[in-house]
């Protein structure tokens, strides 16, 4: 409806900006202040605002705004590559802090950012014309989430950039060997999740991962220890369970099976 690619509004979410709820299945249910804060956020990148700079801004507005004023509250607008604040006759930029003083049209109203249904996007996340400042690492992964769902080649060169400047990066590997699964690259992606794994040894998504992309090359037993430790590393992880659950009632051990499909179960009931 808004034009927001999934990669990007993951990018939101762990942003910390929106407030889904979770419905019955796990699925994400947004609220209508989160749509408006979203058409807001594409209209700040509409302008030119590359999208981590918006993401960035959000997140700092989000911690100086008290729980009884929403984002969706503020008038938002543009100054160059920077998103400023508009509030009562002032304007001050979200990430410095600094007010800006109207020297030139004092009298003229704030340009804010056009709160109007927005096409689909393609995919961006160019820096502002002249910046010539190289981007950083973070800039980079978040670049690659962007294009998540839109161009996952070009995902996929940013995150293996990411990776070559700083191999430690879990993020990046779990992302990649996703893309990767999804081709089919099975051996590609289960050596980006075990790199995760060796880097946070206790990560629940790319140990539960690891266990889909060891189930779909047929390697049951590593692919239920796999889950066995992604539900040591996340107890709540209800996909887990079930998914443990098919393989053991595949290798017959019926009791174990029933046991995690009773726990998927109350899992699913407390999420009502």
């Amino acid at each position: 409806m808004i034009g927001v690619s999934a990669g990007r509004l993951r990018a939101y979410l762990r942003a910390g900006v929106l407030s889904p709820e979770k419905g019955t299945r796990g699925e994400l249910r947004f609220s209508f202040q989160d749509l408006l804060l979203l058409r807001k956020a594409e209209g700040l990148v509409s302008q030119r605002i590359p999208p981590h700079r918006v993401r960035r801004a959000l997140k700092k507005l989000r911690e100086r705004l008290t729980d009884e004023q929403p984002l969706t509250g503020v008038s938002l607008g543009t100054d160059g590559p920077q998103v400023v604040v508009h509030e009562r006759g002032a304007r001050w930029q979200v990430e410095s802090g600094q007010v800006l003083l109207a020297f030139d049209k004092p009298d003229t109203a704030p340009d804010e950012v056009p709160l109007v249904a927005l096409p689909t996007r393609t995919a961006g996340g160019e820096r502002p014309a002249g910046d010539v400042v190289p981007p950083t690492v973070e800039e980079i992964y978040e670049l690659a989430c962007d294009l998540d769902e839109a161009d996952p080649e070009r995902a996929e060169s940013s995150y293996r950039q990411v990776i070559a400047q700083a191999p430690q990066h879990a993020d990046a590997h779990i992302n990649l060997g996703r893309i990767l699964h999804e081709r089919g690259d099975l051996p590609g992606a289960e050596e980006h999740y075990r790199s995760a794994i060796s880097i946070r040894p206790h990560d629940p998504t790319a140990t539960f991962n690891l266990g889909v992309v060891l189930e779909d090359g047929g390697h049951h037993a590593d692919a239920l220890e796999a889950y066995r430790r992604a539900i040591g590393a996340d107890e709540r992880n209800a996909d887990a369970h079930y998914n443990a659950a098919r393989l053991y009632d595949l290798m017959g051990d019926y009791a174990s099976a029933l046991r995690h499909l009773r726990i998927c179960r109350d899992l699913a009931r407390r999420q009502r």
